[in-house]
This record gives structure tokens, C-alpha cells and sequence, in this order.
């Protein structure tokens, strides 16, 4: 990685590496940040990098690569105990570990995955093939650089020697005047913040011919929306995880006409089914966990490669009778009114039970949402507690925040 720095700042010194609303490099600018440090002690446990500022995440992270330190980007507001906890683990990292990486935490305290640099270098040529990154293009992206998704296809951008754009600012109107400003050809973000962003985007302002996202969130009715509003925009569909990297991929196309679908698997990677959980085999996992390895998904193969059928944790027994979450959240949003939506357990045991959050518009009302589902579920489908919000709230990653929606419901769940 750093060699291939090293090469764009001698070969196109003056080209743009990185710009943001606030600051722009070159990759002679870049690699100058890079070499320009001061030599740190070697560290057997990660260099926590704990910066609030994309770009000093960033240069931190290749520092740290260039003096072995192991570096680790913590993300925005883990806990200081967390924290000191792992500077404190005694624990030797793998030999072959040559940075670490966190999870999203999205369902629990963040995992650190320890990873050497070749598991995700040696993917970029053909990964960057199949997203249609190039030395030509420019890829915005927004969060943090401690989520692997976004550190993973910088890296990847940068590697081909294109340009990352992004911006700190939450704004959509400041979004969108640096996609039209640097032409911005390719997106990466999460499905949550596409339907956010959607009503404000016209042909006028999209300058993207690409949007990169992730299976697991993408539902066929936003991208169905996607694809009337821009009939050209070619969308990749991707399915992986912190611990395996990129799995499988297809075009977004072909998951309209089969649902689930995410695709054949990248070159090397080997998928198994075993009481249709998803087993991989890949060059491309972290250091140290035996493989087949399996994160609890569950699928199904077909002639155009794997059908995610979802996760354990996406059914809830409830009076017993199973409820698949996804499924509920996918047929509320066909609902008229119904602008953002997300479907959770509550309870355990026997006291399970679905509660479906919503986001309406000004005018419909939560009867109206009740007798829709009526008119589609057995009374033993329907959600048994509802819970209307303004917004879903979303953590650093981008995903929707379960924890601070369940610590509403005593008070606002009907």
C-alpha cells in the first residue's frame, strides 16, 4: 500500500488524492503527511487512533502501517474504558497482523479483528474492476474511517489512484454542492442515508454513474426508487463482513428480479451451506479464526449465486408464532405515508414481541398504517408494539440505533 503511494506521489505528484470541503492533497501532499511523522515506539498491542477528523484518521492509520505499528482507528465515541482496555490487553497480536480493525458494534460492544495488510490488498485490482473504481474517478463516502467499509474502499480508491472526497458536515445541501463541484462518479453509503438523500437529489445535481452499497440493508423498494429517478446509475450490490471482507457482489439489477439475491463470490472465496447457514472459505479473512467461518447468516444457492435469507436474530417468536423482521419492515414501506421504518425484537423468551418504529409523513396517521398491515398479516403477524419517532436515530456507522429505539418505549410505544 504504501508503495503504491509512494509511486502516485513520484509519477503524478500534482494529481488529487483526497479533497474535502475544507482541505485538499495531492498525492505528493499525502505521501509528505505520511513520511513527515515522528518515529513512535514499536507497540505489540494496536496504536489507537482516537481523532475526531476524518483526514488525521486517515494519515494517522498510514503512519502508523509505515512504522509497524499495528495502528487501530477507534471509532468516534467508544468508551474511554473500552478503550483502555484494549492498550492494556497483554494479549501478542498474530504475526501476520499488520493493523486492526473494530466492528460496527451495531449489535453489541465492538469486536477488534486483527488483519494483515495483503487481505485487503490483494482484492483491490479486482475489486476496484467490479466497482469501477480507476485512477479517473472520484469516490465520496461519509463516516468515520474506523468502519471498515469506508477504510477498506479508500484504501482501494487510493490504491488506483483516484481521489476520496468527503465531507464532516452531516449537511446534505453541503454533500451535494462537492459531488457537483468535484464530479463525484461514485458513491458509497449506506442504504439508510440513500433514503434520506433521495427526495433532495435531481439529474441536474447526481454527478454519480456508480453507488456502492451493502446487501444486507438495501431494500428493493429504495432501489427500485433509485433506478426511476436515474435509469443509467449503475448499482453494486455487495455482501460481507468485518471478519471476511467482500464475500459476494452483483448488480443491483439482478437482485430486483431474484429477492435476496447478493451474488457470485469474489475470486478465491468459497461458500458451504449447512442447514442453509452460510459457511465461507477466504484469503481475504482476518488473522486467527478457523474457517469455514460463519457470522449466523442464513441462505440459499441458485443459478445466479446466493440468496441471503437473512439472520437468527431477524425472527422473533411471538405467541409462537415466527416473525421475520425484514419481511415486516419491506411490506410497511409499501405503505402510503410511511417515510422511514425499522422492525425490532423486545422481550425474550416467551415474552417476545415485535415492536415496528415509524417515520410518517405530516399528514398520515399510525391508524391508517394499522389497518394496512391488517390487511396483509394474520393477527398473529402484526407488531405488538409501535413506536413513532421523527427520525431513526443512527449511530457513527450510518445504522440505525436499536439501543437508544428501545430505551424509547416505555414511554412512547403504543
Amino acid at each position: 500500500m504504501l508503495t503504491r503511494l509512494n509511486q502516485w506521489a513520484k509519477e503524478c505528484p500534482d494529481k488529487r488524492a483526497v479533497v474535502t470541503d475544507q482541505q485538499t492533497l495531492t498525492y505528493y501532499e499525502l505521501w509528505q503527511a505520511i513520511i513527515t511523522d515522528k518515529k513512535l515506539p514499536l507497540e505489540e498491542r494496536p496504536q489507537v487512533i482516537h481523532e475526531q477528523h476524518y483526514l488525521k484518521q486517515l494519515i494517522a492509520f498510514l503512519q502508523g502501517l509505515r512504522q509497524n505499528n499495528r495502528p487501530l482507528i477507534a471509532h468516534p465515541n467508544m468508551p474511554d474504558g473500552y478503550q483502555q482496555r484494549i492498550r492494556q490487553d497483554n494479549q501478542k497480536p498474530p504475526t501476520q497482523a499488520d493493523f486492526a480493525v473494530l466492528s460496527s458494534g451495531s449489535t453489541g460492544q465492538a469486536k477488534l479483528f486483527w488483519r494483515s495488510l495483503s487481505s485487503w490488498t490483494e482484492m483491490f485490482d479486482y475489486q476496484n474492476q467490479v466497482f469501477g473504481l480507476n485512477a479517473d474517478t472520484s469516490l465520496f463516502l461519509h463516516g468515520s474511517f474506523s468502519f471498515t467499509g469506508n477504510l477498506n474502499l479508500a484504501l482501494a480508491q487510493l490504491w488506483a489512484g483516484g481521489c476520496i472526497v468527503w465531507t464532516q458536515k452531516p449537511s446534505f445541501k453541503t454533500w451535494l454542492m462537492l459531488w457537483q463541484k468535484e464530479q463525484v462518479s461514485h458513491l458509497y453509503l449506506l442504504p439508510t442515508y440513500l433514503n434520506r438523500i433521495l427526495p433532495y437529489l435531481t439529474k441536474a445535481n447526481m454527478t454519480a454513474t456508480h453507488l456502492l452499497t451493502s446487501s444486507q440493508l438495501m431494500s428493493p423498494d429504495l432501489l427500485q426508487r433509485y433506478y426511476q429517478t436515474f435509469p443509467q446509475l449503475e448499482v453494486i450490490i455487495f455482501y460481507g463482513t468485518s471478519e471476511l471482507s467482500f464475500i459476494t457482489w452483483c448488480n443491483g439489477k439482478d437482485t430486483l428480479e431474484t429477492a435476496g439475491l447478493v451474488g457470485q463470490p469474489f475470486p478465491g472465496v468459497n461458500i458451504s451451506l449447512v442447514d442453509k447457514q452460510i459457511f465461507v472459505e477466504t484469503p481475504y479473512a482476518i488473522e486467527g479464526i478457523k474457517q469455514p467461518y460463519s457470522v449466523s447468516d442464513f441462505g440459499e444457492m441458485c443459478s445466479a449465486g446466493l440468496i441471503l435469507k437473512g439472520r437468527r436474530d431477524d425472527w422473533v417468536n411471538q405467541q409462537g408464532v415466527k416473525c421475520h423482521l425484514p419481511s415486516l419492515v419491506e411490506l410497511v414501506a409499501q405503505a402510503s405515508g410511511v417515510k422511514e421504518a425499522t422492525a425490532l425484537k423486545v422481550g425474550s423468551g416467551l415474552n417476545q414481541a415485535v415492536l415496528l418504529v415509524l417515520v410518517l409523513t405530516e399528514n398520515q396517521k399510525l391508524a391508517a398504517i394499522k389497518d394496512f398491515l391488517v390487511s396483509h398479516l394474520s393477527p398473529w403477524q402484526l407488531p405488538k408494539y409501535y413506536l413513532l419517532v421523527d427520525q431513526l436515530p443512527l449511530n457513527d456507522s450510518g445504522k440505525i440505533d436499536r439501543a437508544a429505539l428501545l430505551a424509547l418505549l416505555p414511554s412512547k410505544g403504543t
